[in-house]
């Protein structure tokens, strides 16, 4: 390296390289002289076909996906070189019929592929990964419609993807063939495919080392959407095969900090502040404050026990006793993990009722005083979040509900299913369950799609959807949530107690009249709302979530449990199957994309509560079941779940699935690796890498929790 250094210096080493280039072209024009013209041409003409494809397929897939091209293209267009080649090599090893079938196979393949991503990503705003063909026929089967009308939205993008294929056809007219290459030939290509790839490679350092950079994504993080927006779909593909056939093995653990971000430097001392105007406490984050008052229904006892979260766990004996390294590794992490405190609000529901709902497709545009006047009285009394965010995941539905029901990440795709076998301790069913009670669950879809029959039941629910127990009066699509409720809340409602969880569908794309019954079903509440025929479907669906609400709160309150019983409603995620015009219709205003795209309601509500509690600090989906625990009094392991209780004293964290975060002092965007500062002060040496790297791990254990059904190992004996 030194001695390289010195001479790049000096200069040799630049005249070495030109010196080295200079004759290898000299050797290329040599022999592009020797051959004949028709020899050249069936040659040369399939590699600068194939190269020229896959740089033209990068190009056009970024600008129809990103409708944009910026400077980090030319590591697509590097990285389709060396492919290019590769494949030109394929089409050279035999017959001339032989090659042409494998030329227009290949090429038809491709621009087949690159046409799937994006459609895909018009469809599902993340890029199709091989993990998820798994659930392919099911999604074919049940959402047919959604993907036709998603061929037909991208038709005119479609004819200019399989632009090469038709480009093929004219050559072929032409005359062109595809014969037998020599092994000299074949050589050259290889080492010219070996030559760009490097070329490529080096290129990465351009763009620096940082977290989230090319280089970073390629060598370390390789995050699926991150590879096909700043490597190509290609590389990302690669990346993605890989790890379909040879899942990784080894653990990385980034260098994260391990001091306590709660010390009082960073997390200034607690202030109360009250609102003269009605009745709530705020807890928040501001400028120089941290703010939380006890706002409890009845007196709560003094002192207020702030001891850890924990169990009687010795992460330190299970790791020397343990022989399996990522099992070691990941007991002597969660041996240096902070819990989180127990606070004024440990135990605040201890002996109630809980209703979790997952609402299909919901955002805070589907609340209106009038039109959903359930929905609107839920978000503004009990907890009241300001600053709550609900990520986009790989797996849409699927995992928006893995997130909040296990408190842990979604890595790659299906991590719901990839559960299904895993021993889950801390999810709501189960616990609840321990204390004597059922937990039940209901969905108003095919009960085995998302093999929900197999992973909520594995959560410890008794799971009944349609087509195993749910009877619902109408068979259209999507099904009513008030028919799902008609049919259910007599099944629990008499218990002594119980734990109900609901995952709706009313809510679900496609937001047309003709696509959505609930839609069609609601049209006339909505016929006068200012906002386009697709705003008005989509308010029109949700009216079918508010209307499911005030019949399950009125049920309750006949039945004299409504005081006793807890609501708690989150979205999986927000409407990601309209263009961003859509939202910013709904919302009156351009909504920023990166962080405001996500920010939606989470709904805890309780009508025994006496006053409002408005949480200000950032927060997330991944925070509901540690917070839902704690309020609820359960015994749980706050170091073992990757989100924290909002009500506790943790400094906040909103993590969303880009990687991208959200606490009191910034807001960090991991695709540009801009920080915008939320506070005046100086912040913490070394503080946003820190925090990106304690988000790496959080991420690596989640994969590895799963994985290896970590939990299994911990609680063996318990």
């Amino acid at each position: 390296m030194v001695k390289g250094i010195l001479l790049l210096k000096e200069g040799k080493l630049w005249m070495k390289c030109k010196e080295f280039i200079n004759k290898l072209y000299d050797k290329v024009r040599a022999y592009w002289d020797y051959i004949d013209k028709e020899r050249r041409d069936n040659l040369f003409i399939p590699v600068f076909f194939f190269v020229g494809t896959l740089i033209y397929l990068e190009c056009i897939s970024h600008l129809i996906i990103f409708n944009s091209i910026d400077s980090k293209i030319i590591l697509p267009i590097l990285f389709a070189l060396p492919t290019g080649l590769f494949l030109s090599i394929l089409i050279g090893i035999s017959s001339p019929k032989f090659n042409k079938t494998i030329t227009l196979f290949l090429t038809g393949l491709i621009c087949f592929y690159y046409g799937l991503q994006v459609t895909y990503y018009s469809l599902f705003k993340v890029f199709f990964s091989f993990q998820t063909l798994g659930m392919a026929g099911d999604a074919v089967s049940e959402f047919g419609s959604d993907i036709i009308a998603a061929i037909k939205d991208n038709l005119s993008e479609l004819i200019i993807v399989f632009m090469p294929f038709l480009i093929l056809f004219v050559l072929i007219e032409q005359g062109l063939e595809f014969i037998k290459r020599k092994h000299k030939e074949q050589g050259v290509l290889g080492a010219a495919t070996v030559f760009f790839h490097c070329i490529a490679l080096a290129a990465l350092l351009g763009f620096g080392k940082g977290d989230y950079s090319p280089y970073d994504i390629y060598h370390n993080t390789k995050v699926h959407d991150f590879s096909g927006e700043q490597l190509g779909i290609g590389t990302m593909t690669r990346f993605d095969l890989t790890k379909l056939i040879s899942p990784r093995q080894e653990m990385v653990l980034a260098n994260a900090p391990t001091i306590d971000w709660r010390v009082p430097t960073i997390i200034p001392t607690q202030i109360p502040i009250k609102d003269s105007k009605k009745s709530h406490v705020e807890i928040g984050t501001k400028p120089n404050v941290k703010v939380t008052v006890t706002p409890a229904p009845t007196p709560t006892p003094i002192p207020i026990d702030r001891s850890p979260n924990v169990m009687d766990i010795d992460f330190i004996s299970l790791a020397e006793n343990e022989k399996d390294d990522v099992i070691q590794a990941l007991h002597e992490y969660f041996a240096k993990e902070i819990p989180t405190n127990k606070n004024e609000y440990t135990g605040m529901f201890e002996g109630y009722n809980l209703i979790m709902i997952t609402a299909e497709g919901f955002a805070p545009y589907a609340v209106h005083k009038e039109l959903t006047p359930t929905l609107y009285k839920l978000r503004n009394e009990g907890f009241v979040f300001n600053n709550f965010y609900t990520a986009l995941w790989q797996t849409s539905t699927s995992d928006g509900e893995f997130v909040a029901m296990t408190g842990l990440i979604p890595v790659g795709t299906r991590s719901m299913y990839r559960s299904r076998n895993n021993y889950m301790p801390f999810s709501l069913g189960h616990q609840f369950n321990k204390l004597g009670i059922e937990s039940k669950a209901y969905h108003n879809h095919t009960y085995t799609y998302y093999q929900r029959d197999e992973t909520h039941t594995n959560l410890g629910y008794d799971f009944i959807a349609k087509g195993n127990g749910l009877q619902l009066k109408s068979d259209v699509w999507p099904e009513s949530d008030i028919e799902m409720m008609e049919d259910t809340v007599d099944r629990f409602v008499k218990d002594d107690q119980f734990h109900v969880y609901y995952l709706t569908v009313s809510g679900h794309m496609n937001y047309t009249f003709v696509g959505n019954s609930m839609s069609f079903k609601n049209r006339e509440l909505v016929k006068d709302l200012p906002y386009s025929s697709e705003g008005r479907a989509y308010i029109a669906c949700q009216i079918e979530l508010d209307r499911a609400l005030e019949y399950l709160i009125n049920r309750l309150d006949e039945a004299g449990v409504l005081d006793n019983t807890v609501i708690a409603l989150s979205a999986d995620h927000y409407p990601y199957g309209w263009e961003k015009e859509r939202l910013d219709e709904l919302a009156g205003y351009e909504i920023e994309p990166n962080f405001e795209t996500y920010k939606n309601n989470f709904i805890l509500w309780n009508r025994g509560m006496k006053e409002v509690v408005t949480v200000d600090k950032p927060c997330s989906s991944l925070d509901i079941l540690p917070t839902l625990s704690n309020l609820f009094g359960i015994e749980y392991d706050s170091r073992l779940l990757m989100g924290r209780d909002i009500l506790s004293d943790a400094p906040p964290l909103a993590i969303l699935s880009d990687r991208s975060f959200i606490t009191d002092k910034v807001m960090y965007n991991s695709g540009s690796g801009e920080v915008t500062k939320l506070i005046d002060e100086e912040l913490p040496k070394g503080y946003v890498k820190g925090i990106c790297n304690i988000i790496k791990n959080k991420f690596t254990i989640s994969d590895n929790i799963l994985r290896k059904d970590y939990y299994s190992y911990v609680f063996e004996n318990k």
